[in-house]
């Protein structure tokens, strides 16, 4: 399990490396506002466009003044793409919350008629169960640092249905006591 918390480190380390050194962040922050108007409404993403410059700034602000000379223009539109992103993904948070509860749902429902099916827990699906439940937000912030444009939908068909899963094979393969 540590190669993959480092594997998913080191992952996004590279991505934000690799955001930072394209140079092509105008392009990516110019399509993720096209993709971003397909799902969320106008007044929303008002908000986050007049947010996600004073964000920005206000990250920029907070660095001491050679840094802040040295790193602004080459960070700048990177910094601006990885803060609207992540605005947009606290916008989408419900859809999270709502996939959790379904999946709780239905591995209740799936426990409670597969009985004799279920006498004993399988340490090693829980164990998976448990990975994919704590990978969910390290796929979240790979989204965040993708040096390319994913579409927000796909975020959250993606990580809706990893957390619909991985809180169903929780609830299924939980450790009981008969």
């Amino acid at each position: 399990m540590r190669f993959v918390w480092v594997g998913a480190l080191l992952l996004l380390i590279a991505s934000v490396a690799s955001l930072i050194s394209n140079r092509q962040s105008g392009r990516l922050i110019d399509e993720s506002w096209t993709t971003a108007s397909r799902v969320l409404p106008e007044s929303e993403l008002g908000q986050l466009q007049r947010a996600t410059p004073a964000y920005t700034a206000g990250f920029f602000a907070r660095l001491p003044e050679p840094l802040r000379e040295k790193f602004a223009s080459k960070m700048w539109q990177a910094l601006e793409l990885m803060i609207f992103r992540s605005l947009m993904l606290w916008q989408v948070v419900p859809a999270f919350v709502i996939a959790v509860l379904a999946g709780l749902l239905e591995g209740r429902w799936a426990r409670a008629n597969q009985k004799e099916l279920v006498k004993m827990h399988s340490p090693m699906r829980f164990s998976l169960a448990l990975t994919s439940l704590a990978l969910t937000p390290v796929l979240a912030l790979l989204w965040i640092a993708a040096p390319v444009a994913v579409p927000p939908t796909l975020l959250v068909f993606a990580l809706g249905a990893v957390a619909i899963i991985g809180t169903r094979n929780l609830v299924v393969h939980a450790p009981t006591q008969f």
